[in-house]
C-alpha cells in the first residue's frame, strides 16, 4: 500500500482532522453565493506556516467544483511581485472557459488543463496565454465582472483564493478590497478566500473592507484531532495504528499538522511488512522525523530570527525545560528586562509563526524546537 501520510507543502492529508469549523464556514459561503444569490464577505485564514492554510484553500476549490461545478482562480502572492495582474489573467481564463461551455457542462481545472464532462462524456481544453504582453488586458474590476457574468449565464460562479497575502503591498490590498466592496451590491456569484501569516491582521489595517471579512485563526490540533489525523489514514490504508503508538506520535508532534504528517510518514515506513503500526515503529519514527524537522524547519526559523529574537528564543527554551507553561513576563525577567521592553520581540515571533500564544503564556509552534536550541545545535 502507498504511504497514506502527506508531509510537504500543499499536500492534502487523507483526513483533514480538526478543521470542521472552517470547512463548515466554507460550505456556508458557497451556499450563500450559489443558493441565496448573494456575494458573501471574504473568508480570511491566518496562522503560522505548516498548519494547513494552503490545504484548506485547495479544499475550498474542491468543494466548489464537486458541489456546484464552479471554477477557482488560485493565486499565491510572491515577494516584490504584483499579484493582481496574475489574478486578472486567471479570471479571464475562467471567463473564456465558461463562455465555451454549454448548459449542463461540468468543468474542473487541473493546472493549465480543464476537463469538461457532459453526462459522463469527457473532454479536455488546454489553456495557453501569453503572459509576456499584458497591454490591453482588462483591469481586475473588469476581469472579475466578465468572469462573473460568464459564470452567471450558466448559473455557475467563481471562487478566488489568494495565499500568502501578508506579502501583498498596501496599494494592491486597497485595490482588491475596493473592487470587492464596490460590487457586493451587484450580487456577483463570487466567493473569495484569503490566507496568510498572523501578520496579515496588521497588514490590512486601513483597508476597512477586509476588517469586515470573516476571520479564522488556524492553529495547532488538540489531542483528539491529532490522534484522528494519525489513526484514520492508517486505518484507511489497512494497516491500523495501535493506541499506544498513536499516543506516542501525537505527543511528539505537539499537534503541529506538518509534524503529524511527518511522524505518521516515518511510522508507516518503519512498519513496512507489518500488519499494524506499534510503539516499536513509533519509537523508530520519532528520531527520523525530528531529524527532518531539525534540518528544515528548525534551521529555517533560526535563520529568520534577529539577534534579539534569538536571545528571546533561547530564554524561552530554557524556561520551558523547567516548567510546562511560561509567560511573556517570565521570559522578560529571564532577559533582565521589563515585559514592555520585549513585548515587540514576542509579537514579532508570533507574527512569524515561530512561537504560539496560549492566553498569557507562549510556546514553540514547532515541536522539538526548544530541545534543539537547548542542545546547542543552532548554527550560531
Amino acid at each position: 500500500m502507498p504511504n497514506p501520510y502527506r508531509p510537504g507543502f500543499n499536500q492534502a492529508p487523507v483526513a483533514l482532522a480538526g478543521r470542521h469549523r472552517i470547512t463548515a464556514a466554507i460550505d456556508e459561503v458557497l451556499a450563500i453565493a450559489a443558493l441565496d444569490a448573494r456575494t458573501p464577505r471574504p473568508l480570511a485564514l491566518t496562522g503560522p506556516r505548516g498548519v494547513g492554510k494552503t490545504v484548506i484553500l485547495g479544499e475550498a476549490a474542491s468543494r466548489a467544483a464537486d458541489t456546484y461545478a464552479w471554477l477557482t482562480a488560485p493565486v499565491e502572492v510572491r515577494p516584490g511581485r504584483p499579484f493582481l495582474p496574475l489574478l486578472a489573467d486567471r479570471l479571464l481564463a475562467i471567463r473564456d472557459l465558461y463562455r465555451q461551455a454549454k448548459p449542463g457542462t461540468r468543468l474542473r481545472v487541473t493546472g493549465a488543463t480543464v476537463r469538461a464532462s457532459v453526462l459522463g462524456v469527457g473532454g479536455e481544453i488546454a489553456l495557453t496565454r501569453d503572459d509576456a504582453d499584458r497591454s490591453g488586458r482588462p483591469s481586475l474590476e473588469a476581469a472579475l465582472a466578465e468572469a462573473c457574468a460568464a459564470a452567471d449565464a450558466l448559473e455557475a460562479g467563481v471562487v478566488v483564493t489568494i495565499d500568502e497575502l501578508q506579502l501583498a503591498s498596501k496599494p494592491e490590498l486597497g485595490e482588491l478590497a475596493a473592487t470587492l466592496q464596490e460590487h457586493v451590491p451587484d450580487d456577483w456569484p463570487l466567493v473569495v478566500l484569503l490566507a496568510g501569516l498572523p501578520s496579515l491582521r496588521g497588514s490590512h489595517q486601513g483597508v476597512t473592507y477586509l476588517e469586515r471579512a470573516e476571520w479564522h485563526s488556524i492553529g495547532l490540533l488538540d489531542q483528539a484531532d491529532t490522534l484522528d489525523a494519525l489513526r484514520v489514514p492508517a486505518a484507511m490504508a489497512e494497516r491500523p495504528m495501535d493506541d499506544a503508538a498513536a499516543a506516542r506520535l501525537a505527543a511528539a508532534s505537539g499537534g503541529y499538522p506538518y509534524a503529524i504528517q511527518l511522524m505518521g510518514h516515518h511510522a508507516w515506513r518503519a512498519s513496512s511488512g507489518a500488519q499494524e503500526i506499534t510503539t516499536e515503529h513509533a519509537s523508530a519514527a520519532i528520531p527520523a522525523a525530528q531529524e527532518e524537522l531539525a534540518a528544515g524547519l528548525y534551521a529555517a526559523r533560526w535563520e529568520d530570527s534577529s539577534q534579539r529574537e534569538r536571545e528571546y528564543l533561547r530564554a524561552l527554551a530554557q524556561l520551558l525545560s523547567l516548567e510546562p507553561r511560561v509567560t511573556g513576563a517570565q521570559v522578560a525577567a529571564a532577559l533582565g528586562k521589563p515585559a514592555k521592553a520585549v513585548s515587540w520581540i514576542r509579537e514579532s515571533l508570533i507574527q512569524k509563526g515561530t512561537i504560539f500564544p496560549e492566553g498569557d503564556s507562549v510556546r514553540f509552534t514547532i515541536p522539538g524546537l526548544g530541545d534543539w536550541l537547548r542542545s546547542g545545535n543552532d548554527p550560531s
